[in-house]
């Protein structure tokens, strides 16, 4: 993909969300999942394609879109978006599913030391809320 087109894309994306249209900034944003962008890129699409599908009430299918974007995340080192997805799942009371996510989290193999007490700190959180 040219670079220059990347973030065109992406603003126009935006600028269909803040003008309400959300179905054609998905449209938009499949656009950039499905094209040669670097895995981390697309993924961030797929993030915000889930954000989108939230913002239209639609749940379900933006926790399938945040596991599809996981995925593309682990070919890289991040794990940005597998902690988007877990904060995500305590903002739906998913809370025994946030706390797995989160404790997946603790075992990554590119975990940051100053990650790993926020993570524990989530978890901690999470095992309260379910009581």
């Amino acid at each position: 993909m040219d670079k220059q087109l990347y973030p065109a894309l992406a603003s126009r994306a935006s600028a269909l969300v803040e003008a309400g249209d959300r179905p054609a900034a998905i449209e938009v944003l499949e656009q950039l999942v499905h094209s040669d962008l670097p895995d981390f890129d697309r993924a961030m699409m797929c993030m915000n394609i889930a954000i989108v599908q939230d913002q239209m009430g639609d749940t379900g299918k933006a926790l399938e879109t945040y596991a599809s974007a996981v995925d593309l995340e682990r070919k890289t080192e991040s794990y940005f978006i597998a902690e988007n997805r877990a904060a995500y799942c305590a903002k739906l009371g998913l809370y025994d599913e946030s706390s797995r996510l989160y404790d997946d989290l603790l075992r990554h193999p590119h975990l940051k030391p100053e990650d790993q007490d926020r993570l524990l700190q989530n978890i901690s959180i999470l095992g309260k809320l379910r009581t």
